[in-house]
């Protein structure tokens, strides 16, 4: 399995750039990212067509799959390229690491807008937002957490409600900006400029990932969500039977 290359994620966003086009709402792809490390960990499967027009339309119209991409060519190369990273960021989360330099480790795909891009665009509105480090992805995360809150639900396992609650929390604490001063950088091409990051969002970028690791180990372990079985009470003798014959129980299924 070959991962994708860098021209290979660029194309991934020329998509959404297209898609963005025509929906509005289409999210780039470092909020694609942190959608897809969240639905790697989830507790159940989920097919393409269930959750990427969740994801291609964040406004919640949910549109099916094949009206999101009126394009059947480009539909089925986003599809290859984005399974063919999914099929990477799960080697990564099901490979034993010690260090996240390790180079089998999960690196999620983000940029440093602070540092990439010292001024906005000419084109965009006076007092646009740089993202912080992580926040896009974090917030991809987030989005697939509170999009299937059943899956995400709080399991009886005490060890497992530790991890979840700490990944949960960690990961929202990512959606943050980054208020800290900056003293670092979070790519080395980019020590030319001026620190972008602070040592305190480096490391918790950092604990985020760890996080994600011990979630998709936890919710491995535990399988697929059991839904509790309720088994109505019988009726009493005097209830009016089951079967719907309109008679007394006691003189219908229950007698004898």
């Amino acid at each position: 399995m070959q991962p994708l290359t860098a021209h290979e994620f660029a194309e991934l966003d020329a998509m959404l750039s297209t898609l963005r086009l025509r929906l509005k709402v289409t999210p780039c792809w470092e909020f694609c990212e942190g959608f897809m490390a969240a639905l790697v960990c989830c507790r159940r499967p989920m097919a393409p067509d269930e959750y990427l027009p969740v994801l291609l339309t964040t406004d919640g119209t949910r549109l099916p799959l094949d009206t999101v991409f009126a394009d059947v060519a480009l539909q089925q190369r986003f599809l290859q390229l984005w399974l063919q990273r999914w099929r990477a960021v799960t080697l990564a989360l099901d490979t034993k690491v010690t260090s996240l330099d390790d180079p089998g480790a999960y690196q999620p795909e983000v940029v440093d807008a602070r540092a990439s891009m010292v001024q906005p665009p000419a084109s965009a509105a006076p007092g646009t937002h740089l993202p912080s480090f992580g926040q896009l992805w974090a917030l991809g995360f987030m989005a697939a957490v509170n999009a299937w809150p059943e899956e995400w639900a709080g399991p009886r396992n005490k060890a497992a409600q530790h991890w979840r609650g700490t990944t949960l929390d960690l990961l929202q604490a990512l959606t943050l900006d980054d208020n800290d001063t900056p003293t670092l950088w979070a790519f080395a091409d980019a020590q030319a400029g001026a620190p972008s990051v602070s040592e305190q969002r480096m490391w918790a970028f950092g604990d985020a990932i760890w996080a994600v690791y011990n979630m998709r180990d936890t919710w491995r372990q535990l399988g697929p969500r059991v839904e509790t079985v309720r088994v109505p009470p019988p009726p009493g003798r005097n209830d009016p039977c089951h079967c719907g014959s309109g008679k007394k129980f006691k003189k219908c299924c229950g007698r004898g």
